[in-house]
């Protein structure tokens, strides 16, 4: 081998030498490097989250009722007898005190006449009766009539007082009878139908209906409401209202809410009276939707029931805080049966774990997912 040739060997092989050696220190350094936060950092589980509601949405919060009358009644003959005289029909609108029905009173007529003619006599016997102890009293104070004679007269006078009462009083009976063969409005109303025809006979015992009135101004919602839902409703509370066909809105006031649950239904009976302004003709009978969630009961935050979770402690809900899991205790109250209102230990602003939380624990890291 020549000078030339061993020297170009020597080279090579030294770098060669320096070429292994530096790939031997690599390893070593990258297997002395500290493991990296990814590799070493607990793998983060995907969670739906959503911040609570400001308000229930309507469709949530809406119960379909029907309207009626707060005044509506069947009207029956005051009197047995033949009808004479039906002075509406169905439609008419007609104020407290008005005529409806009259029967045929003439035979009262007469009897009237004839308690009156007897009052009549029983007054001139009467003031006959009154003027003759007048006289007797005056003769015995004068010494010329004896007490016998004034003790008489006196009991003349005493049963003719008696006779005119008795009288005065079958002319207020007779009178009485006849008023009653005249049927009368007992409110304002409008006729909403007519059972009887002139010429039919009509008694008071069985009572024979002859009318139906129904008061049109004064009118009330019946809701069926469901019982999860009743503990948030309370007397004066304003909920709004639209008839259903039609779309006419009014506004109505909670009067009562029921203390019995439906058996069948599941439901409470809620009555609320119609108020203010109207837009449009109310009917009794319509159907009505009211929409509780602009109430201000059903004011808060509001969350899916699912969301909720209960142990011995109470309830409680997970909110995502800094890629962990937190609880956070509440206090809840149904309202739907897929909403509740939560009270305390909530912000608007919190991702409240809406899905799946019965699995979760606290501390659990995650990430919210849409």
């Amino acid at each position: 081998m020549t000078s030339r040739s061993l020297t170009r060997f020597l080279l090579l092989g030294s770098l060669a030498s320096a070429a292994g050696l530096g790939c031997s220190e690599a390893r070593a350094n990258k297997a002395e490097l500290p493991p990296s936060a990814a590799t070493t950092g607990q793998a983060t589980l995907g969670v739906r989250a959503a911040p609570p509601m400001d308000k229930l949405q309507g469709d949530v919060a809406r119960v379909t009722g029907q309207i009626r009358s707060r005044l509506e009644a069947t009207l029956s003959s005051p009197a047995t007898g033949t009808i004479d005289k039906l002075l509406v029909n169905v439609g008419d609108k007609v104020k407290k005190g008005a005529p409806l029905m009259v029967l045929d009173s003439s035979n009262l007529f007469i009897a009237v006449d004839q308690a009156e003619a007897a009052r009549d006599m029983a007054k001139a016997g009467l003031d006959s009766a009154n003027i003759e102890l007048t006289r007797t009293k005056q003769l015995f104070e004068g010494g010329s009539a004896p007490q016998a004679i004034l003790d008489k007269v006196q009991a003349g006078q005493r049963q003719a007082s008696a006779a005119f009462a008795q009288a005065d009083a079958a002319v207020r009976s007779a009178q009485e009878m006849l008023r009653d063969q005249t049927l009368r409005a007992p409110f304002d109303g409008v006729v909403t139908a007519k059972m009887k025809n002139i010429g039919d006979t009509v008694s008071l015992v069985p009572a024979t209906p002859i009318f139906t009135l129904t008061n049109v101004e004064d009118l009330e919602v019946r809701l069926p409401v469901p019982e999860s839902m009743a503990g948030a409703l309370k007397e004066g509370m304003q909920i709004h209202g639209r008839v259903i066909p039609g779309n006419t809105d009014f506004e109505a006031t909670v009067r009562t809410v029921g203390v019995v649950v439906d058996g069948q239904s599941r439901t409470v009976e809620v009555l609320a009276d119609v108020t203010g302004e109207r837009k449009g003709v109310l009917r009794p009978g319509s159907l009505a939707e009211l929409d509780f969630s602009r109430s201000e009961a059903l004011a808060g935050l509001f969350l899916p029931s699912q969301a909720l979770l209960k142990d011995e402690k109470g309830s409680y809900v997970f909110v995502v805080e800094d890629g962990r899991l937190a609880r956070r205790d509440v206090q809840a109250l149904p309202v739907t049966p897929r909403f509740a209102q939560v009270r305390g230990g909530l912000q608007p602003s919190d991702k409240v774990v809406v899905e799946g939380a019965a699995s979760l624990r606290e501390g659990l890291a995650v990430s919210v997912v849409q």
